[in-house]
Order: structure tokens, then C-alpha cells, then sequence
């Protein structure tokens, strides 16, 4: 694993916990980030690379763990977390899950157990980044679609073939044919069902209701 294409990222307030587990994930080969306190770590800004962040639920006067996870919701911060504390009750780990937490161990921790976590974690953020990238990418070729190859795009994704189509929007089949085939190439769909995946992960919906 490269450390140059993710990051751990660890929020404790003690700095025994810290500097235990920079030696631990380093030597496994992560990249680590170590924060002391909510504050640090929200200055240091969300990494743009596949991360997840190790975070104690008591950090002594601040911010709780499940303040500092509500508060990541609210910045649109969706990394993983996985809670590493001792101290724990069930209400605390009812709204962590409710909110997404993706695990929780309780120190003392073991060390294979924890290494497994965070293998777990920073694959599930490096699927959904390539999603976002993805959905982004489409979105902005979506943006290049014509009023009217939108329009024929929306109609094809809900499986109108192109006479139905034609006959709904009163044009010909082969006016039909030929936004249909501009818009696939703008989208870079091979058949319907590709441009279906691509249409929906851009945004765009079909349209509702039977044709006249």
C-alpha cells in the first residue's frame, strides 16, 4: 500500500494513544495524520485522497466523537469512521451507527483486529471517492447535452424504444436516432442499459407516465 494514495487520520487527546498508534500504522505501512483536539483537525481540511479517521469518543473538555461525527456530517465530510475508545454506552453507539459509523473497538485495542478495520475502511472510501469522481465527471457531460438530447435521454432510460419516443415528442425515428446517438457518445454509453447507469449516476431522471 503507497502511502502517497490514502490517509489515516487520528483524533485522541491523549498523546500516549497517539504517538502508540503512529508507531502501530506506520510501521504497517500507512500514511498517518495524528490531531490532538476537533479543532486541529478541522483546520487541517478533508484529505482528497481515499482517508478514514480514528476517533476517540472522549476528548476531554471539547467536542464529544459524536459531536465531531455530527459535525463532519455537516460539512458534507463522508469518510469512515471507526470510534476507538473506552468509554462507551449503548445510547453512544446507537446514534453513532444511526449516523454512519463504520466500526467501533474499544481500547485496549489488538492491533491485527484494528489494521483489519482501517484495510476495511479505506477500501469502502476508495469506492465511494471513485463513485463521487465519477458521478462528477458524468455530471459535467451531462451538462454538455443539448435541451433536446436531454429531453430523448430521459425517455430512453425508462425504456421507450425510439418509435415511441418519436411519436410522444413528434419527431421522426431518425431525428430520434440521430439525438440518441449524440447523446450516447457525449456520455460515453456503448448501449441502453450503459446509458441508463451513466444517465442515472449523472443525474438525470426518466420521464414519468405513459406516452400519449
Amino acid at each position: 500500500m503507497s502511502t502517497s494514495d490514502h490517509l489515516v487520520a487520528v483524533l485522541d487527546d491523549e498523546p500516549k494513544v497517539l504517538r502508540s498508534l503512529k508507531r502501530l500504522l506506520t510501521g504497517r505501512g500507512f500514511a498517518v495524520r495524528l490531531h490532538s483536539d476537533p479543532e486541529d483537525f478541522f483546520r487541517a481540511g478533508l484529505p482528497d485522497v481515499p482517508s478514514c479517521l480514528l476517533l476517540d469518543h472522549q476528548l476531554g473538555e471539547e467536542m464529544t466523537g459524536i459531536e465531531v461525527q455530527a459535525e463532519m456530517l455537516r460539512r458534507g465530510w463522508t469518510i469512515p469512521i471507526i470510534f476507538l475508545t473506552a468509554h462507551w454506552n449503548v445510547n453512544s453507539i446507537v446514534r453513532a451507527m444511526r449516523a454512519g459509523a463504520d466500526g467501533f473497538l474499544t481500547k485496549p485495542y489488538d492491533s491485527e483486529e484494528l489494521v483489519q478495520e482501517i484495510r476495511r475502511a479505506l477500501d469502502h472510501a476508495r469506492k465511494t471517492l471513485a463513485s463521487t469522481r465519477e458521478s462528477a465527471e458524468l455530471r459535467a457531460r451531462a451538462a454538455k447535452l443539448t435541451k433536446r438530447e436531454h429531453e430523448i435521454v430521459s425517455h430512453v432510460i425508462t425504456g421507450r424504444i425510439n418509435k415511441e419516443i418519436a411519436h410522444t415528442l413528434g419527431l421522426s425515428v431518425v431525428t430520434v436516432k440521430i439525438y440518441r446517438g449524440r447523446a450516447m457518445r457525449k456520455l460515453g454509453a456503448g448501449n441502453a442499459a450503459e446509458l441508463a447507469r451513466l444517465a442515472a449516476l449523472a443525474g438525470i431522471t426518466g420521464i414519468t407516465g405513459n406516452p400519449p
